[in-house]
């Protein structure tokens, strides 16, 4: 009953953050300038930086992308424990009350992630709420890509039902992993009744151990287009553009009929 309720305040969430773009909180958008003018200065200026896709070059050293990551980490758990400390209860009922403001920090991490590992789909599908979801998804390791999904929801879902079908099952399956791991992991640690010290401490482990995984997430996908760009001719454009399109194995695809099943049930 707990997991079920904190799954439907966190599929609320999500939905408001990323579907409906209704929350609209300052630390959800990313700045890209102020990404690119980090870079800048930590390399010393040395490769006149303009844009994410720069970051690939293969002479700016990876750990500095991890600094500026790491630094991005601390200011989003920044946000959690100043706006967790506010609760005055525990547990579920304090989480409740800061929900939407947790959710909406954890979104915007992931999406500066993104960006400072070079990857700017997001940014540059705003009106588009897929490629956000998929990115959750794979950064905070619900383990979702797109071609997990898509040959064979197109088999049972039609062409002007199928967005919405897919932004609703990465939704649950997000929201669910996120659920169990705060029941499993935060809630019982948590005395009843301690107050805002300890709304705030979850708050904060919470970032912490999603940004953790966001940024392992980008940093590996980071070297493998890097590796892509020494091993084959292909422009960057055609690397990155290709790696949206590559289906996995057979046996890792999502069944669309027990997808669309449980959706019914």
């Amino acid at each position: 009953m707990l997991t079920k309720k904190l799954t439907d305040q966190i599929y609320t969430a999500l939905e408001g953050v990323v579907v409906k773009g209704t929350a609209r909180l300052p630390f959800v958008k990313p700045d890209v300038n102020e990404i690119v003018a980090r870079v800048n200065t930590l390399t010393h200026d040395r490769f006149d930086l303009r844009e994410p896709r720069d970051f690939f070059d293969p002479h700016i050293q990876i750990d500095v992308l991890d600094w500026v990551a790491k630094e991005h980490t601390r200011k989003a758990q920044l946000i959690a424990l100043t706006s967790g400390a506010g609760s005055s209860t525990i547990g579920l009922a304090g989480l409740a009350v800061y929900m939407p403001i947790l959710i909406a920090t954890t979104v915007g991490l992931v999406r500066r992630h993104a960006l400072i590992y070079g990857f700017t789909e997001i940014e540059d599908n705003q009106r588009d709420a897929m490629p956000l979801l998929l990115a959750l998804g794979g950064a905070l390791g619900a383990e979702i890509t797109i071609g997990q999904l898509t040959p064979r929801l197109a088999r049972w879902v039609r062409v002007d039902m199928g967005t919405r079908f897919v932004e609703r099952y990465l939704l649950k399956r997000i929201s669910e992993r996120l659920a169990g791991e705060i029941v499993v992991h935060w809630l019982p640690r948590a005395v009843p009744l301690l107050g805002m010290a300890a709304s705030a401490a979850l708050d904060y482990a919470f970032l912490q151990v999603a940004g953790a995984r966001s940024l392992k997430h980008y940093r590996a996908q980071h070297q493998l287009v890097r590796r892509q760009l020494a091993d084959d001719r292909s422009t960057l454009d055609q690397l990155l553009a290709r790696r949206s399109r590559v289906s996995p194995p057979d046996d890792e695809i999502i069944d669309a009929e027990f997808v669309l099943k449980n959706e019914a049930d």
